[in-house]
């Protein structure tokens, strides 16, 4: 069978046998799909819209897509089986995801001393954008949705530019559960192969982007959550899915750029490029949380602080300088778009913004594109407290009778198909703030403290655009008791690993302090978070 598949970058020409998956086609090609589900057929975002040819109508294309849409082509990759010559096209495909509103990495309210370590301030800056030769180091922090890098002057401390994608690993689900069982299963080293050959890619389009020579990078930082890290180093993931979710390594890493990647294309100077892979904590505490609390200097901190880092896992702590209570949740993915109909990541075109002003929705997309292309995590948010706010939905999270069946539009597409969001899309949301909720709330009780002995509260995650706590509070995911001490402060992970570009020596002893400090809280089989996680549910 000969496949046409058009993508926004160009029209791709393959070649199958007869009844093989398109779905499994797609993916050995490494042709992004945004598949929530990993291919059960039940997330509808491997849609492609089928051109020319046939593609037999399934069960599963019923219950996701509509007659019209079905008419119209649409059909889920992972439920097709190639039976003649096609051309299609991917109706949800990858695009920028920005770092911050700017697409430029904020610097977290820290600014680097004059040995280039974080220092505390009251005021966020943007790291000036600057040009010159000099020792240049990356900076990748992995998340299980999206990759960010940075390339920063060593030297001087500043971030020259920034390269934001989605993580390809999506195709094979975007929760870390997901992933895990998809290794398990056997589809590691093509896990593996995939974030290799995107770093691969994003590296030397970084390095292409400042007009920079392969020489000129000096070393390359590396963090992530540990499953994702464990992928990178195809390393057994199996322990990670279980009791007693023992990893295989969580400590500090030096390595060559050229045994982590494996690349044959990989350029002599760049194969010699040292890179430090950060340490985490534990299984579901990882590298990314921990240059997160380095970022924010919770190895300094006199007064008790709150880190919440919301991905498709909540992981928060709370302490000071002497000691640090860490602990994770199951939020899912929600918050960055995953499990939502019209969800998506934080990249141009998605609604970011939502009110609703006698009846009517106005929306912000991320980039001031439009028409909108889906919506992000702030979008989910925000949407599901302006319905609140208007009695659309009730405490309960049960949707007017008039959007029940239908979802609540909220704008169309390009093609003219409403954006709608739907009661399934409520019922996820409601499990994600419960679970940050009652984590929050346990981590806090089991540390000692209350409401008011919190200095502040730290929201890290890669939205995109800056959370509006307000609205978090208002569907009762943050405590109305912090909400004058909430600062949303974008992707942590990465600003971390910059200031560790900076001075390596100091940041590693700063890593190991917040080892030392931290000990972890077990959630999922605590009886006091499960009641509280189910009275959280409610919006009252």
């Amino acid at each position: 069978m000969h496949i046409t598949v058009i993508t926004r970058e160009k029209e791709n020409y393959l070649s199958a046998e007869k009844g093989a998956s398109l779905y499994s086609l797609l993916l050995s090609e490494g042709i992004g799909l945004a598949a929530v589900c990993g291919g059960k057929g039940r997330c509808g975002k491997c849609g492609v819209r089928l051109l020319s040819g046939r593609l037999d109508i399934t069960a599963a294309d019923r219950a996701v897509f509509s007659e019209e849409e079905l008419e119209n082509g649409c059909r889920l990759a992972c439920r097709a089986s190639l039976n003649d010559d096609i051309t299609i096209e991917l109706i949800y495909s990858g695009e920028e995801i920005l770092a911050d509103p700017d697409g430029m990495p904020v610097n977290n309210g820290i600014n680097a001393d004059s040995d280039g370590m974080p220092e505390d301030n009251e005021k966020t800056a943007v790291p000036e954008i600057v040009f010159g030769k000099a020792g240049y180091g990356i900076a990748i922090d992995i998340g299980t949705t999206t990759l960010a890098l940075a390339l920063v002057d060593i030297n001087q401390g500043n971030v020259l530019c920034c390269r934001t994608s989605e993580n390809p690993q999506r195709a094979y689900g975007t929760d870390v559960i997901s992933r895990i069982d998809a290794a398990a299963k056997g589809t590691g080293s093509e896990l593996k192969k995939l974030i290799s050959s995107k770093l691969y890619t994003e590296i030397i389009g970084l390095i292409n982007d400042n007009k920079s020579e392969y020489s000129e990078i000096k070393r390359i930082a590396i963090a992530g959550n540990t499953a994702m890290l464990h992928i990178l180093r195809g390393y057994d993931t199996s322990a990670l899915g279980s009791y007693p979710f023992t990893p295989v390594n969580i400590n500090h890493e030096e390595l060559l750029l050229g045994t982590l990647l494996s690349e044959e294309e990989l350029p002599d100077d760049l194969k010699r490029i040292p890179v430090t892979i950060l340490p985490g904590i534990s299984a579901f505490v990882g590298a990314d949380i921990v240059s997160g609390l380095f970022s924010l200097c919770f190895q300094e901190r006199e007064k008790p602080c709150l880190f919440l880092d919301l991905g498709t896992n909540g992981e928060m702590a709370v302490g000071t300088e002497s000691k640090l209570l860490v602990t994770s949740v199951a939020a899912g993915p929600a918050f960055e778009g995953g499990n939502i109909k019209w969800g998506t990541g934080s990249i141009k075109g998605a609604i970011s913004k939502v009110s609703i002003r006698d009846g009517k929705p106005g929306i912000e997309t991320v980039g001031g594109l439009l028409p909108p292309i889906g919506i992000c995590g702030t979008g989910v948010i925000e949407t599901t407290a302006e319905l609140l706010g208007n009695g659309i939905i009730d405490e309960t999270g049960l949707l007017s009778d008039l959007f029940f069946d239908s979802g609540y539009p909220l704008s169309k597409n390009a093609s003219g198909e409403p954006i709608v969001f739907t009661q399934d899309d409520i019922r996820e949301v409601q499990l994600a703030k419960s679970a940050v909720r009652a984590g929050l709330e346990i981590l806090l009780e089991r540390y000692g403290a209350g409401y008011n002995d919190i200095d502040r509260l730290y929201i890290s995650g890669g939205f995109g655009h800056s959370l509006d706590t307000s609205k978090a509070a208002e569907i009762g995911m943050i405590p109305d008791g912090l909400m004058g001490k909430c600062e949303a402060k974008g992707n942590t992970s990465l600003s971390g690993l910059i200031f560790f570009l900076r001075d390596p020596k100091k940041g590693r002893t700063a890593f190991e302090r917040i080892k030392k400090i931290s000990k972890e809280l077990y959630l999922s089989s605590d009886e006091k978070f499960n009641r509280l996680f189910l009275e959280y549910m409610s919006f009252e």
